[in-house]
Order: structure tokens, then C-alpha cells, then sequence
């Protein structure tokens, strides 16, 4: 398939399989999904070159019929493979013995939103060009200081599309392309080893190596030296955007997403217009941000994508829905509905079923530089440089986390200090919202699908 036609190819194939589908049971309700992926990898770690291109493609189906519901999905997306899907989906609807009251049926005909920028450039990238890519960032780090020992990179460039059809006249479909590359260097001194990374990720222009492999090595030197906090207490804690990104995806990512509401799981379900967080905090899931990674005409059942403010000045002001659970709730679904992929999902989409996701979660950046947010930390503080160890194993119905903080520094009367050996934070993310201190300007674009800047906190449990 080509990137210009794939939509319209995706779509015939939609419909035939639609009308297949209702000579197969006239009775029941029929979702198509159509997915298709043209990746290239390279991988180079300890010397050994990893790299792949080629194409992933498959289709997924749910059946509903008298409030009962069944799926199936197969690799391919040849009319055959997708009657396959069909087939067995119906024949495992015969199997379901108990009816879901709170089904009320497939996403209705709307009209879609913009697809996100891209840039051609992507649709040319092969394996070759991503192994010189990766070369370059291990040349570099390698090249910064003779105490980096070990030096490993990743890139990638995928591009594609999927397409969504049900039976109430939703046929829609959508296009995207993106390319990343991530570097991480180990500094050794004596018996300490110290890792950082560092990342670049676009869909509006090719990705840029030159320069990280520099900066990942001088992060992982500037963690040599480390030393004991040798003390538990409660003290503000930095998170850069790297660190601020999962500690933003581990609590509201979650506790946001309609089925926790509905369920009641989520502690934020009561506290609709009300103050979860300082005037100064201000987070929008944009599915309509057009450099977003997640941006889509559509979603992963056919809705619209849209612009949804979460907490805004402090209130908490909506939530994240599908058709299912925004029926449940009352409510019309807020282009949320995913097939899991990028952070956490599968490489095979269409192999999962549809559950609700943030598209990109934006937090309004602040009017401090993270220098400025240091300098005015009266006492003792730690600064989290890197994502957390263990911040997703936390529970959403009270928010409350441990996670072990390996790349850290001590932060002293508003100066930076000493790295720390790895430090444990734990507390409540909730309280951790109430409690927060500032918001810098530092936005970044992150691959954990959240754009953040540094964040502040005060009151969280530091173990070192």
C-alpha cells in the first residue's frame, strides 16, 4: 500500500467486509477494525546490529447481538482474512452465555476530525539509514569521556493507518507517520555504574541524532560520585519532564479514564468542577495537538478525536470516554477509545480490544526555568532527573506509589549538590497534585505521549 491511497484502501476493504458481515447474522451489529504499519528498526547494543523492516497488518471484529458481545481478530487484511475474523467472531457469540445490560451498541456516524503533520521524508527511511543513525549516537557517546563504557541505540521510523466500520453507518479511517531514536550511555568509575538516556521523536520532520549521544554520555558522567542521603523525611522533590511525564501518565493517565469513574476506582470520580491541584496546574489530553504523536482523525472505534481539558486552573473539569462507558455515565464519548499501543500497548493492535487511553497529555507550562524552580528551594530538596523505577505498579483507587528514584541530585538552600545513590519516593500522586509547589517552562515532548515541563512537589516520603 502507498501512504496517498491508504485510506481509501483501508475503507473498500471496510465495506466489503460490512457487507459480508450482514449476510453472515442480519440481526446483529458488526465492528470492523483494519490495521496497517510499515516499520523499519535498527537496534545496536554491545556491538550487535538488530535491524528489520517490513509490514504489520491485521483485523479485528466485535459482534453484538441481544447484549451480548464477542471478538475475534486475525493477522492480514486481505478480504479472506477479515471473513475469517468474522466468521469466528459469530461462531463465538453462539458461546456467550451472559448479556452485558449496559450495552447499548457501536459508535454513530460522525464526521472526523485532521489527521496530525507529517513529514514525506518519514515514508523514505529504511533499516540502513536508521543503523547510520544509531552509529552516530553510540559515536558520539563513546567519543564525550573515557569513563562511558557502554553505549547502545535504538531508532525507528513507522508510518500507516487504520480503519473503522460498524453496521450504523460509521466508516472512517486515518493516517499517521513517525520516527524516534533514543540513546544510553554507562559511565563507570571503580565500582560505580551510572546509565542515562536521552531521546529524539517527531512526526513533522526527520529525527535529528547528531548532539544526543553527546548529552546522554555527560548526564550519566554528571551521576558518578554519588552518595548516601542517609535519611528519611518528608522534603520537595523536582521532577524534570522525563520524570514528570510517568509520574503525569501513572496518575491522571489513569485515573481519568472512564471505566475507573464508573466503576468508582477513581478517587477524582466526585470532585467534577471541584480543586484537585493549584490555580497554576493546567492539563489537556489534546487528540488534536497536530505534532502530537497520538493525533488522529479518528479514534479506535470512529469518533472524532478532540481537544478534552482535564484539570483546568486547578479544577478538575472532565473525563476520558468511549461509547461504552460514556453511556454508562450519561455522556457522549470524548474520541478517547484506543487499541493499545505506544507508551505500553502491543506491536499488534488489532489483537486487543477497545479501551479508553489519554491521546496526549499537555500541561500548561509555568514562568520558571528549572534553574530558577532550584534556586527557590529554601532547604533540602532532591531533583529526579529520569522516569522513576516501579511508578506504574501504584493503585488507582488511592493513588498511593513507591518508586525508587536512581538518577537524583541533592538539592541544598536553592543549589544543586551531589548525585544521590538511589533514593526511594513514595506517597499519594492525588495529594502530591494538591500539594504542588511550581510548574516550570521547560516543555518537553515526550515518548511517554505526555508534554510536560518540570513539575514540583512537597510532602512526599524520601528514603535514601
Amino acid at each position: 500500500m502507498e501512504y496517498e491511497t491508504l485510506k481509501s484502501e483501508l475503507l473498500a476493504l471496510v465495506d466489503d467486509g460490512l457487507k459480508y458481515a450482514k449476510t453472515v447474522d442480519q440481526q446483529a451489529e458488526f465492528e470492523l477494525f483494519l490495521f496497517y504499519q510499515n516499520r523499519a528498526f535498527a537496534n545496536i547494543a554491545q556491538g550487535m546490529v538488530d535491524a528489520t523492516d517490513g509490514v504489520i497488518e491485521g483485523n479485528a471484529t466485535r459482534v453484538a447481538k441481544d447484549q451480548q458481545v464477542s471478538f475475534a481478530s486475525s493477522s492480514g487484511i486481505s478480504i479472506d482474512r477479515i471473513k475469517r475474523s468474522i466468521n469466528e467472531a459469530t461462531a463465538s457469540l453462539r458461546s456467550v452465555s451472559v448479556k452485558d445490560e449496559r450495552f447499548k451498541g457501536f459508535c454513530e456516524p460522525k464526521n472526523p476530525s485532521r489527521e496530525g503533520t507529517f513529514t514525506d521524508e518519514i515514508l523514505n527511511i529504511g533499516k540502513d539509514e536508521l543503523i547510520n543513525y544509531a552509529n552516530v549516537l553510540i559515536r558520539e557517546g563513546k567519543e564525550t569521556d573515557k569513563r562511558i563504557h557502554m553505549v547502545g541505540a535504538s531508532c525507528e521510523a513507522e508510518w500507516g493507518g487504520f480503519a473503522v466500520g460498524n453496521t450504523r453507518g460509521t466508516q472512517e479511517a486515518s493516517r499517521s507517520a513517525i520516527n524516534s531514536c533514543d540513546v544510553y550511555c554507562i559511565a563507570v568509575k571503580e565500582d560505580e555504574r551510572r546509565t542515562a538516556y536521552k531521546y529524539d521523536i517527531s512526526r513533522e520532520r526527520l529525527i535529528i541524532p547528531e548532539g544526543l549521544g553527546e548529552k546522554a554520555a555527560k548526564k550519566a558522567v554528571s551521576l558518578l560520585g554519588a552518595k548516601k542521603l542517609n535519611k528519611t523525611m518528608s522534603m520537595p522533590t523536582i521532577w524534570t519532564p522525563e520524570a514528570a511525564s510517568a509520574y503525569l501518565y501513572a496518575s491522571l493517565g489513569q485515573s481519568a479514564r472512564g471505566e475507573y469513574v464508573v466503576e468508582g476506582r477513581s478517587p477524582l470520580a466526585d470532585k467534577l468542577e471541584k480543586k484537585v491541584a493549584p490555580s497554576m496546574f493546567t492539563v489537556i489530553d489534546d487528540g488534536q495537538n497536530p505534532s502530537s504523536f497520538n493525533t488522529e482523525a479518528i479514534d479506535a472505534e470512529g469518533h472524532p478525536q478532540k481537544r478534552v481539558a482535564l484539570i483546568e486552573n486547578g479544577k478538575l473539569q472532565n473525563f476520558l470516554f468511549d461509547t461504552y462507558y460514556a453511556h454508562i455515565y450519561g455522556t457522549k464519548s470524548s474520541g478517547s477509545c484506543s487499541r493499545p499501543g505506544r507508551p505500553f500497548g502491543s506491536a499488534l493492535p488489532y489483537e486487543t480490544s477497545p479501551l479508553i487511553r489519554p491521546k496526549n497529555l499537555e500541561v500548561k507550562p509555568g514562568s520558571k526555568n528549572l534553574d530558577e524552580i532550584i534556586a527557590s528551594m529554601k532547604g533540602q530538596a532532591v531533583l529526579i532527573v529520569d522516569m522513576p523505577i516501579g511508578i506504574f505498579h501504584s493503585d488507582v483507587a488511592t493513588g498511593e506509589f513507591s518508586a525508587v528514584a536512581s538518577s537524583a541530585f541533592l538539592i541544598e538552600k536553592g543549589e544543586r549538590k551531589w548525585p544521590l545513590q538511589p533514593i526511594s519516593v513514595a506517597g499519594s500522586f492525588y495529594k502530591g497534585f494538591e500539594n504542588l509547589i511550581d510548574v516550570g517552562n521547560d516543555l518537553e515532548k515526550t515518548p511517554m505521549t505526555v508534554d510536560t515541563p518540570s513539575l514540583a512537589f512537597d510532602g512526599f516520603s524520601i528514603v535514601g
